[in-house]
C-alpha cells in the first residue's frame, strides 16, 4: 500500500515534514504544540500579572492596549518553542514549517491582506447599512492611529503563530501519517477548538471557525506555503478590532479607530454579538464562497502540477 509518506506530496507546504531526520506524529505534535503554548505564553503573561499589570481585559473585561500588546506578543513564545522543537528534535529546518521557499513574498503577503480587508468590510458594512451596527462619537478616533499600529505588530506575532502551528505544523505531522484531507480536517478541529472557550461562543461563530480553517488550509495548500495566511490572519484580527473596534473571537479592545457596536434591537446572528463580526451569518456567506474558490485553486494547481 502506497502511504502519503512514500507519494509526491500535492503541495510544496507538505513536505517540509520528510526534511525531518525524527519526525514527530501527529499526537505528539498536539501535546508539543499545547505544551508551547501554555509554556510559551506563561513566561510573559504570569511576569505581568504577578508585577502588578492591569490584567482585566486578560481576564475577559474591556482590553485595554497594555493587555492587548501583552497578550498578542506572548504568542511569540509558542512560536519560539515550537520551532526549537522543530530544529533540534526532528533535525530540520524552521522555515520547513511553511515559509521555504521564500518566493514572492511581498505579492503574497499583500494578496492576503487585500483579501481579509475585502472579506471584513463587506459584512461591517452590510451591518452598518441595514442598521443593526451604529458608530459611537468622535467617529474617527486619530489620537488612537499609534496605538492601532502597534497593535498591528502585536497581531501579526500572534497571527503568525496560530498559522504556524494550524497550517503549518499540525497539517504536516498529519499528512505525514494520516493523508491529506485527515491532515485538512485535524488542523481545523484543533483550531477550532482552541477557540471554543472564547466569549460568545455559540453555533455560528463555531461554523465560522470551521469555515476560516478550510479557507485557510486550502489557500496554504495552493500557495505552497503560509505568507498568505499568514497576512490574511493578522490583518483580518487587526481590522476587526483595532480599526473597526468590533470583538475579535470575542476580545473587547480600547485602542480603535471607529467604536462599532451592535444597535439596540440588533440581530446577533448578524452582528455576530459577543463574539464579534465574525460570528456573523453574513460572514459565513463570505467565507463560505472563499472556501468553494480556496478549494478550487488548490485542486487546479494540484493537477496542473501532476501533468506531465
Amino acid at each position: 500500500m502506497r502511504t502519503a509518506a512514500t507519494t509526491e506530496p500535492p503541495s510544496e507546504l507538505l513536505s517540509g515534514i520528510f526534511l525531518a531526520r525524527r519526525p514527530t506524529g501527529p499526537i505528539v505534535a498536539l501535546l508539543v504544540v499545547l505544551a508551547a503554548l501554555v509554556a510559551g505564553q506563561a513566561v510573559v503573561l504570569f511576569p505581568f500579572v504577578i508585577l502588578g499589570g492591569d490584567a482585566g481585559g486578560l481576564l475577559g473585561g474591556r482590553m485595554g492596549l497594555d493587555d492587548q500588546l501583552v497578550m498578542t506578543f506572548s504568542f511569540a513564545g509558542a512560536a519560539l518553542l515550537l520551532l526549537l522543537w522543530v530544529r533540534f528534535k526532528e533535525r530540520r529546518p524552521v522555515g520547513s514549517v511553511g515559509f521555504r521557499p521564500a518566493t514572492r513574498v511581498p505579492a503574497r503577503l499583500l494578496l492576503g491582506a487585500g483579501v481579509a480587508l475585502a472579506a471584513l468590510v463587506l459584512p461591517v458594512l452590510v451591518n452598518l447599512a441595514s442598521g443593526q451596527f451604529t458608530l459611537d462619537e468622535p467617529v474617527f478616533r486619530a489620537a488612537h492611529l499609534g496605538g492601532v499600529l502597534l497593535a498591528l505588530v502585536g497581531f501579526t506575532v500572534q497571527g503568525s503563530t496560530e498559522e504556524i502551528i494550524s497550517r503549518g505544523y499540525l497539517m504536516q505531522t498529519a499528512y505525514r501519517k494520516w493523508g491529506l484531507t485527515a491532515a485538512v480536517v485535524f488542523q481545523l478541529v484543533v483550531f477550532t477548538a482552541l477557540h471554543g472557550a472564547n466569549v460568545g461562543v455559540g453555533p455560528v461563530p463555531l461554523l465560522n471557525l470551521v469555515l476560516i480553517s478550510l479557507l485557510l488550509a486550502f489557500w496554504a495548500l495552493a500557495e505552497g506555503g503560509l505568507w498568505g495566511v499568514c497576512a490574511f490572519h493578522v490583518v483580518w484580527n487587526w481590522a476587526q478590532g483595532n480599526v473597526f473596534g468590533v470583538e475579535v473571537s470575542g476580545m473587547n479592545l480600547e485602542t480603535t479607530l471607529f467604536d462599532t457596536e451592535g444597535a439596540a434591537g440588533s440581530s446577533t446572528l448578524l452582528t455576530g454579538g459577543a463574539f464579534g463580526v465574525e460570528g456573523s451569518l453574513v460572514t459565513s456567506a463570505v467565507l463560505a464562497i472563499g472556501v468553494v474558490i480556496a478549494a478550487q485553486v488548490f485542486r487546479r494547481r494540484r493537477r496542473d502540477s501532476a501533468t506531465p
